[in-house]
């Protein structure tokens, strides 16, 4: 290694530190003959010993982090003596300027891999968000929670557009961590002006030293998330934002697709409307429980039994649609006020497959075939229309026969009249285990009498 006359000089003058032998480290306290020895530096990078004429001694070693010369140390004013443990000396700094350069590597390529890492880390993250929900509200709220977590910020406010006639319309705030509860409600609007408004339209970041602004884009710019005010006290650098940018983009894919099965799910229960009118106008008049509270039951009964989301769905829409039990039941039948005949009941049991069969030509609806089909079937093994028993019977099915045998009971029928509540509730369980699921009957009526449901029962 060789350096030009120039750098030789400036290197003696400038990046030598001199220690003389009273601990002064000072280049005016070196001798000016010794200068001499940087020219030696232009014809090696090896460490030298020299002797100066006034019988003291010069320790040179050059400071090479990695291949590269990054300076000289220089040691004057030492005794000539030191010439025996020179090659240990010259040893000893080799070993500390090499575990030196090492841990400046290593810091520079964690400080290159982490971002990384913690990006790949929080991908995956929000995987695990997407596959665990698809629910908006409580996906968005999961997806602040963890940018605050992973930014390590005290605060994080998630922003989506409002779409109205298929236009975004308003920004507003879905999610919030950190903020005090009076600024907590959700979907307030947010005021012109404010940084989450700039950044929604431009689309431009916003990076500052205790907020960063980024936007949420799909096609268009669909939201902003707002992280602010680190834990550490330091302030947003580049790192934080690839960070957040990194998890942006996956935060959008999960959003899009709650946003497209809410609007999936509004499609469904449009239809379930639309039937469940078509089939009620052909039902005698009476005092039935109205759909909404009957899907309230189911859904309190889905979760006593800690049953899934999918479970959960396709257990409301079938209360939603519980007329469909009915389709195929001739007009005589329903209004008969006296014991059904044999025909009759022949008639009866093949009722359940007519509304299997409407239901199972709507594509978002056939989960719900299964729970009208098997909704005549006990738990013993002797129902309609397949004679399945226990477990076999698709849970839905289950719940919805409890459901409906309590409807029977307390809202009466043309051959036979009304009974009470706490009737009904000893007839479901007189019957547990012959007709019916014995932990669904527990779970249902456990349910019923909480007094929210009671009463919404008990006034109709």
């Amino acid at each position: 290694m060789h350096l030009k006359p120039a750098q030789w000089k400036s290197a003696a003058e400038a990046s030598a530190k001199i220690w003389d032998s009273s601990g002064h480290h000072s280049v005016s306290h070196f001798p000016k003959k010794s200068f001499l020895i940087f020219r030696k530096l232009r014809e090696t990078d090896q460490p030298f010993f020299s002797a100066l004429p006034d019988g003291k001694a010069i320790l040179c070693f050059p400071i090479l982090l990695g291949t590269n010369l990054a300076g000289y140390l220089v040691i004057s004013d030492v005794s000539i003596q030191t010439k025996e443990v020179f090659p240990v000396i010259s040893y000893a700094f080799r070993l500390v300027a090499d575990n030196f350069w090492k841990s400046q590597e290593l810091s520079r390529l964690s400080a290159t891999i982490r971002p990384r890492a913690i990006a790949l880390s929080t991908v995956h993250t929000v995987h695990r968000i997407i596959n665990s929900t698809l629910n908006l509200d409580e996906l968005v709220s999961r997806l602040a929670h963890l940018t605050a977590q992973v930014l390590r910020t005290n605060q994080c406010a998630l922003y989506l557009y409002d779409k109205k006639n298929g236009k975004q319309e308003h920004l507003v705030c879905k999610a919030l961590v950190g903020y005090p509860k009076k600024n907590s409600q959700e979907k307030n609007l947010i005021p012109p002006g404010m940084l989450e408004i700039r950044v929604a339209k431009s689309a431009d970041i916003q990076l500052r030293k205790k907020i960063l602004c980024i936007p949420l884009i799909d096609e268009d710019v669909i939201g902003v998330v707002t992280v602010s005010g680190k834990k550490d006290k330091k302030d947003f650098n580049q790192f934080d934002l690839e960070i957040l940018t990194t998890l942006a983009e996956e935060a959008v894919i999960a959003i899009k697709n709650a946003q497209l099965y809410e609007e999936q799910r509004r499609v469904t229960l449009d239809t379930i409307q639309s039937l469940a009118v078509i089939l009620g106008s052909r039902l005698p008049q009476q005092p039935l429980i109205s759909p909404e509270v009957f899907a309230r039951m189911a859904m309190k009964t889905a979760e006593t039994l800690s049953l899934s989301d999918e479970q959960k769905q396709a257990l409301h829409y079938a209360a939603l649609l519980k007329e469909t039990t009915k389709i195929g039941i001739p007009d005589e039948i329903l209004k008969n006020p006296s014991k059904l005949t044999g025909d009759q009941m022949s008639a009866l049991r093949e009722h359940p497959m007519f509304g299997a069969k409407i239901v199972q030509k709507f594509e978002n609806l056939k989960t719900v075939a299964p729970i009208i089909l098997y909704s005549r079937e006990k738990y013993d093994g002797t129902g309609y229309p397949e004679g399945l028993k226990g477990d076999e019977i698709p849970m839905g099915a289950r719940v919805f026969s409890v459901m409906n045998a309590f409807e029977a009971i307390v809202v009466g029928r043309p051959w036979r009249g009304r009974l009470t509540q706490g009737e009904a509730f000893a007839e479901l369980e007189r019957n547990s285990g012959t007709q019916f699921d014995p932990k669904v009957v527990e779970a249902f009526v456990r349910t019923v009498k909480k007094e929210s449901l009671y009463k919404r029962i008990k006034s109709q």
